[in-house]
């Protein structure tokens, strides 16, 4: 018989009130043994028990498997196990090598790294010239720059901070330089004549240079500014948001725009610290603050994470183990916040509510993000905001200072709440914005509806959207009033005069509908160019009031781009992007260069798991993934969900993947030297491998029929292979076919053609066949399978372009072929009726294979643009005008937009 548990006793401490709320959820869950909570969690029964037993902290991970074995929500016990875990975390030692959110100081040159070719470009600056500003948002770095970069840096500088008595803190920080004075003397000098402070320099140090810092403050102190600007060698550094301010004053300078640190200067700004004292920060910890804050002004924040996770470091290692335990950088940021927040009054705390929903935008699909605005709040409160990392102030307003702000448990919840009025307001944002594009045309005003639900937002409007809705209350009102007025004169005149004017008017309002189409879906195709908001909206009132091929073409297309599914937040610019078979995840690389699972639902991609550092994903299954790393070498990976990603094992030295069966069984690649696919090798020595992932742990090596193939193709179940072989002398490429089971036999007649063939692609239900041949043009053949039959040729899908082809199908038998940014879709038939071209677009498909979603009975494809961007193409016309009609934000054009475009043309219903 089982030992019971030793009691815990009186639960007067936060460790023993842990464990017992542990035991307590054990009881809730049925009170299984610790034998049946090991096989749910994957730890051991001696771990579990421990983690209940009140003597020590258990690690999160452990926590969070005994929660979730129990089927308890993780999230309350992840913000519970962090609040105890900083109480038991251990003091901050004083070699730490991180500032944490403070500014580095002097003292810090031998742990300030990452902005070397700032620092350098500035000290140039300041040979070369005698003003240097550096502008900067805040958080991004100025204090640091000075103090621990140029002062090491330069000669002989000095930092000035001015205060409320600039001249005084500036003579106070010189009065060491002279001698024979005071700080109040020199102050006083200064104010009688501020030429006094350059003739001192010449006199007694003419090298310094004069680093002033919060240099914004002193931009209306013209005595102050008069002393400063008259010395050799000065930098000013001005916070972004008071650029224009600065450009006031007239003086010239060098500018010096301090940008986010990129992926590489990060990686140094983590490591080179600890390296300088003999720590280590493991891999995965540096992987997942460069994904998380590369090229955002976020360094004040990847210091503090550092910080927690140095508390928790093992012997001198920066453990990703610590690093999850002390939540990295979203704890960070949720911590000052909370801290931030509770330190207001009642009055402060609604300004402050109120000013983060402003910053905070929500999506036609829902989702919240980070947004830019010029808020209406008192300077100082905003300055603490700044000074406490929760906002950003740059050039163009304020920001949220990271996405992480937008999962602080208090705005999350404020977000949820006031969701509709967010989106309320967002469009209110984008009308004003189309208002002033069109030299605010009256026509583009609010009324209706629209006027209605914007006033409701009251408080929230800032001092420009309340001017935008007052104008737009006063023409709705002078509206009423003359449509009154001419309504009173119609009636007191005969009606044969009624009749007239009516009659008249119905000139005057009425449009062609080939007309209004035509100017409906230049409209559409016009804000198609420029990615803006209605596209999909035009084009359906086009399609609905003169309905034609190029009406469709249009609708299609805009709906595709309004419902486009960024990958937001860590990708690089011109990420990589492969889908898998079914399109419902994706590999794309992160900013650092190392892939990152995202799941993709109908409209929206959500961030999963990071494979190892700097591995890219090369082909992805159901199942399993292979990915390439940085020496070259590939492993294959096992892809649960994309949250649940681990490794399996390193596949063999030299070898390259050629296929990979969409169900994740079968893989089929070359071992030699550089491999590409499609094209002939000289190379002797090189010969493909077919291996049986049933044991993905342990691949099988399977007879490969075919020792050196040009092209090769695994179909969905892995059971056929495809192979090709290129005979330079008779200039013929012989495709065989090869059923894969126990052993490798013939799986029907070859088919030989006389051109090079560059690649093979089976459909999913092995139907159909397309191969591609190198002419030079790319010219995709469609053959038909026949059973144990030589297969049919059923369509040949020519092009002008050299570009190489990547080949998919749907399930009803359509063939989706993307060249470069040429996207094409095609129906086939099984008789000698020839193929129906249904999709022809230019500018979209970025050489990246279309995945059909039988989900969503649509194709994703690769926007054009640089930004990795799928775009979910449906074909059915009758589809997406129902989906449109039933969204959140419905179909119709607000009335501003249909009056700026059609005048008092009646309304077209579109629904």
């Amino acid at each position: 018989m089982p030992r019971g548990e030793r009691p815990l006793g009186p639960e007067d401490t936060a460790l023993l009130r842990f464990a017992g709320d542990l035991r307590r959820l054990r009881d809730q869950a049925g009170k299984p043994s610790y034998r049946e909570l090991a096989r749910r969690a994957n730890y051991s029964p001696t771990a579990l028990s421990d983690a209940a037993g009140g003597r020590k902290l258990p690690s999160l991970a452990l926590t969070l498997a005994f929660v979730r074995a129990c089927e308890a929500d993780a999230t309350p016990w992840t913000r519970r196990w962090r609040e105890l875990a900083a109480e038991h975390a251990q003091p901050l030692q004083p070699n730490a090598p991180y500032p944490g959110i403070e500014p580095f100081t002097e003292h810090d040159e031998k742990r300030f790294f990452g902005r070397e070719c700032l620092v350098e470009q500035v000290v140039e600056s300041v040979k070369l010239k005698p003003h240097t500003v550096v502008l900067g948002p805040s958080g991004s770095g100025r204090t640091s720059l000075l103090r621990a970069g140029l002062v090491p840096a330069l000669d002989d500088a000095v930092v000035i901070t001015p205060g409320d008595d600039p001249l005084h803190d500036l003579a106070e920080a010189l009065a060491e330089f002279f001698e024979n004075t005071t700080a109040d003397g020199l102050a006083e000098e200064f104010r009688a004549d501020p030429d006094h402070l350059r003739l001192r320099l010449r006199q007694h140090r003419p090298g310094l240079v004069l680093l002033i810092d919060d240099a914004e403050r002193v931009l209306d102190a013209e005595d102050f500014l008069k002393a400063v600007t008259g010395c050799p060698h000065v930098v000013l550094a001005i916070r972004a948001d008071h650029q224009q301010r600065w450009q006031a004053t007239g003086i010239e300078a060098t500018e010096i725009v301090i940008e986010p640190m990129s992926a590489d200067q990060l990686r140094r700004a983590i490591t080179e610290p600890a390296a300088k004292i003999g720590a280590t920060v493991e891999t995965a910890v540096i992987a997942h603050l460069v994904a998380d804050a590369a090229n955002q002004h976020a360094l004040p924040l990847v210091q503090q994470a550092l910080v927690e996770t140095w508390r928790r470091k093992r012997g001198m290692t920066l453990s990703f183990a610590g690093f999850e335990e002390s939540g990295g950088i979203e704890h960070v940021v949720a911590r000052a916040a909370e801290t931030f927040y509770e330190g207001l009054d009642e009055e402060d705390q609604r300004a402050v509510r109120q000013l983060l929903l402003r910053l905070v935008s929500v999506r036609r699909n829902g989702l919240a993000q980070r947004g830019t605005r010029r808020p209406d709040l008192d300077a100082s409160l905003l300055d603490r905001l700044a000074k406490a990392r929760l906002v950003t102030l740059t050039e163009d307003g304020a920001e949220l200072t990271h996405d992480a702000a937008l999962r602080w448990q208090r705005l999350a919840g404020w977000i949820d709440e006031e969701r509709e009025n967010l989106k309320t307001h967002q469009q209110l944002v984008t009308a004003i914005e189309l208002w002033e594009a069109s030299d605010r045309d009256p026509l583009a005003l609010y009324r209706g509806v629209r006027l209605r639900k914007a006033k409701e937002l009251g408080e929230f409007l800032t001092v420009r959207e309340r001017r935008f809705v007052d104008m737009s209350t006063k023409r709705e009102t002078r509206r009423s009033t003359a449509l009154i007025a001419v309504m009173a004169v119609l009636l007191a005149l005969v009606p044969g005069t009624v009749v007239y004017a009516l009659a008249n008017e119905r000139k005057i309002t009425e449009m062609n509908a080939t007309a209004l189409g035509g100017k409906a879906l230049s409209q559409s195709e016009a804000l198609l160019e420029q990615r803006r908001p209605y596209a999909d909206k035009y084009a359906l009132v086009g399609y609905e009031v003169s309905p034609s091929p190029e009406a469709e073409k249009v609708l299609r297309l805009a709906n595709a781009l309004a419902r486009g599914i960024p990958f937001t937040g860590t990708p690089k610019d011109d990420a990589d992007v492969l889908v898998g078979p079914r399109g419902d995840m994706a590999a794309v690389t992160d900013q650092d260069g190392t892939d990152r699972m995202w799941s993709i639902d109908e409209d929206r991609a959500t961030p999963g798991k990071r494979f190892a550092d700097r591995h890219r994903v090369v082909k992805l299954a159901e199942r399993r993934a292979v990915t390439r790393d940085f020496n070259g070498d590939e492993h294959l990976w096992a892809v649960n969900d994309v949250g649940d990603i681990s490794y399996l094992t390193a596949l063999p030295r030299r070898f390259r993947t050629l296929d990979l069966s969409p169900d994740g069984s079968r893989l089929v690649g070359k071992v030699g030297e550089a491999v590409e696919i499609g094209l002939p090798t000289p190379d002797e020595s090189e010969h493909a491998e077919l291996y049986d992932l049933s044991d993905p742990s342990h691949p099988r090596k399977l007879p490969m029929p075919v020792r050196n193939p040009e092209t090769v193709a695994l179909s969905q179940d892995g059971r056929e292979l495809a192979t090709s072989t290129w005979d330079p002398a008779a200039g013929v490429t012989t495709i065989e076919f090869w059923r894969i089971g126990g052993t490798v036999e013939s799986a029907g007649p070859v088919l030989s053609q006389h051109v090079y063939v560059r690649g093979i692609t089976y459909s999913g239900d092995g139907r159909w066949l397309a191969v591609e041949h190198s002419a030079p043009e790319s010219i995709v053949e469609v053959w038909q399978r026949v059973p144990s039959g030589t297969p049919v040729l059923r369509a040949r899908l020519d092009t002008a372009l050299r570009a190489g082809a990547r080949v998919s199908f749907s399930d009803d038998g359509r063939v989706a072929v993307v060249r470069d940014n040429v996207f094409e879709v095609q129906q086939l038939y099984t008789t000698d009726r020839p193929a129906d071209r249904l999709v022809y677009v230019v500018g979209h498909g970025n050489s990246m294979r279309a995945v059909y979603r039988p989900q969503n009975r649509d194709f994703l494809v690769r926007s054009g643009g640089q930004d990795p961007e799928l775009l979910p193409y449906d074909l059915d016309t009758t589809r997406i005008i129902d989906r449109m009609c039933h969204a959140k934000d419905g179909a119709r054009l607000t009335d501003s937009e249909w009056v700026k475009s059609f005048g008092e043309v009646e309304r077209v219903e579109v629904c």
